[in-house]
């Protein structure tokens, strides 16, 4: 069975890891953040033979589960799932396949993509992003996500905890252009470490597309994460969303899964 990490676990979870992070993003970051402090935080391995086959971390509602060996024990994952309801569960696609076929009585879609790597400075005029740092901002931010296919399994008020929550503990920042008063752009990082971040949540209100503004927002933040000296990583699902990230320099690093 799965067994919560402890103190005494967390050096040998860290070797687990070791370079293959970008199969785990937001496991990894969110665990390097926040250790095992954090209330709204899970962590669990699975040791067979004192040997790690499994790690599972959970942050609010969302689930991540990573196997570096390929080893893992997907009746004990299903049996945790089954536990713990996550709204969402990620993991490198061979796992999201096998917890799919294994998961049919739960109620979950399945949607493949791409962890991707920015390898080339891009730059635009983009005079009119700015950083948001303001409740209001935040909210209208959460509104813009949930309003769209990617924020539908989140519910609203988990959405503006987790960007204040981010931004308080500088561990993402929201980039943003606005017309008037109204925020119509948004690209922010969901997770920030030293060394790394990971680009999410690019978003253009629906009546404002066509225009480049995801372009023009997505370039002044990762320009300024490269001056930062930060490596910069993304998940995205969709092909309409390829043109972009090749525009913006980034290439693909492995492939990704959902479960929703």
């Amino acid at each position: 069975m799965f067994k919560r990490v402890e103190k005494q676990d967390i050096q040998s979870i860290k070797e687990y890891i070791g370079k293959e992070y970008d199969k785990c993003l937001y496991l990894y970051l969110d665990f390097l953040k926040y250790g095992l402090d954090n209330e709204n935080l899970k962590f669990w391995f699975d040791l067979e033979d004192n040997e790690i086959k499994c790690v599972i971390l959970k942050y609010y509602s969302g689930m991540h589960v990573f196997s570096k060996n390929k080893d893992c024990d997907f009746d004990k994952i299903k049996k945790l799932v089954l536990t713990e309801n996550p709204s969402v569960i990620c993991a490198e696609k061979y796992l999201i396949e096998n917890l799919d076929d294994i998961l049919k009585e739960k109620d979950y879609t399945a949607e493949y993509g791409w962890v991707r790597v920015l390898s080339k400075h891009y730059d635009c005029e983009n005079s009119a992003v700015e950083l948001a740092d303001e409740e209001e901002d935040f909210i209208a931010i959460s509104k813009l996500i949930k309003n769209d296919p990617m924020g539908e399994f989140y519910e609203l008020d988990e959405l503006i905890s987790q960007i204040k929550e981010r931004d308080e503990d500088n561990f993402g920042r929201n980039y943003i252009i606005k017309d008037g008063d109204k925020i119509i752009s948004n690209a922010s990082t969901n997770a920030e470490i030293e060394n790394i971040a990971v680009l999410s949540n690019v978003i253009t209100d629906d009546a404002y597309r066509g225009k480049g503004l995801a372009t023009k927002v997505c370039s002044k933040l990762c320009n300024d994460l490269i001056d930062e000296g930060k490596k910069v990583y993304l998940i995205n699902y969709t092909e309409e969303s390829t043109g972009l990230y090749d525009k913006l320099g980034f290439e693909v690093s492995c492939e990704i899964g959902k479960l929703f």
